[in-house]
């Protein structure tokens, strides 16, 4: 037995299932024979196959989800050229924030993603916690929203205590549900008072959380809360090739050979542009069939 063996078996022991699947991935990364090549293969996809949950206080459970990205799918993600300037902008805007700390200046790593429904902007935003070695902790506004006066408020005051004492990616999904731009004629004052409290409350984040507001509405939204987000980026739907690479990964990582198809599938089921939602949901639909139609055979053939 070696000592990587030793630490994944000491992990398991001591319940720190976090480290011992981490452990186990150093592991199976490390295996190099032909044999062992398909079952590599199967346990890292398990590994991959779903976030870990982080446990929350009771009093937060409605308002946010907390996920461990450590085991981010990075195989089955398509990071183009312009988003990859923007996670490298990101990563390099952290670090200097971390500088700005020692030197007791307040600087928030804030992102703005906008673009149509679909388009990959909270995996995108998922891809830059897993980059930044934080937890993903993601904003229900339909629940921190309240009909009550004064309670969103609140709310909004518990979410960002709660990033204070444990440094994340801060990602509020819509953020137009709460950071609509003030003085329109429907606009009422309750409104008026949650896009200042979220500016007030951004203003005294530390340095350690990084902020990621998403928006389909980027043009209704708040131009003070805009100015809060330094780096501000466009997600795009998918071009032609776009769509034939992120199939490409998705059938690879599901196992299945695309040579000699998968250039006529994409032509067939997809026009030119496409957003990230739509290539998924129907390469996951191809993989469903298959799969239906394996059973089958099987019940006919048994």
């Amino acid at each position: 037995m070696n000592d990587k063996q030793r630490l994944l078996i000491q992990y398991i022991c001591d319940g720190d299932i976090k480290k011992a699947k981490q452990q186990a991935r150093i592991i199976l990364n490390e295996l190099t024979t032909a044999k062992d090549e398909a079952f590599k293969k199967n346990m890292l996809r398990k590994l991959d196959a779903k976030p870990n949950m982080i446990e929350l206080p009771y009093n937060l459970r409605e308002f946010l989800i907390a996920e461990d990205v450590s085991n981010f799918p990075e195989s089955r993600f398509v990071l183009r050229p312009e988003e990859a300037k923007i996670v490298e902008k990101v990563m390099s805007t952290v670090k200097a924030s971390e500088r700005l700390s020692e030197l007791g200046i307040l600087y928030l790593p804030a992102v703005m993603l906008y673009g149509d429904s679909g388009g990959g902007k909270t995996m995108l935003a998922r891809y830059i916690a897993y980059k930044a070695n934080r937890p993903f902790v993601y904003v229900r506004f339909s629940s921190v929203v309240s009909s009550y006066l004064g309670n969103t408020q609140s709310n909004i005051a518990k979410v960002f205590e709660y990033a204070r004492s444990a440094p994340c990616v801060l990602c509020f999904d819509e953020i137009d549900a709460v950071g609509m731009a003030r003085g329109q004629k429907n606009d009422v004052g309750e409104m008026n008072r949650i896009v200042i409290a979220l500016m007030q409350e951004m203003d005294s984040l530390p340095n350690n959380v990084i902020i990621i507001g998403t928006t389909n509405r980027y043009d209704r939204l708040d131009s003070a809360l805009i100015r809060r987000f330094p780096i501000r980026h466009e997600v795009r739907p998918m071009s032609r090739s776009d769509i034939n690479n992120l199939a490409e990964r998705f059938f690879k990582y599901a196992g299945i050979a695309t040579d000699g198809w998968l250039k006529d599938w994409c032509d067939t089921n997809f026009s030119d542009i496409e957003p990230a939602s739509t290539v998924i949901e129907k390469c996951t639909q191809l993989i469903v069939d298959r799969i239906i139609q394996e059973i089958d055979t099987k019940k006919y053939n048994s």
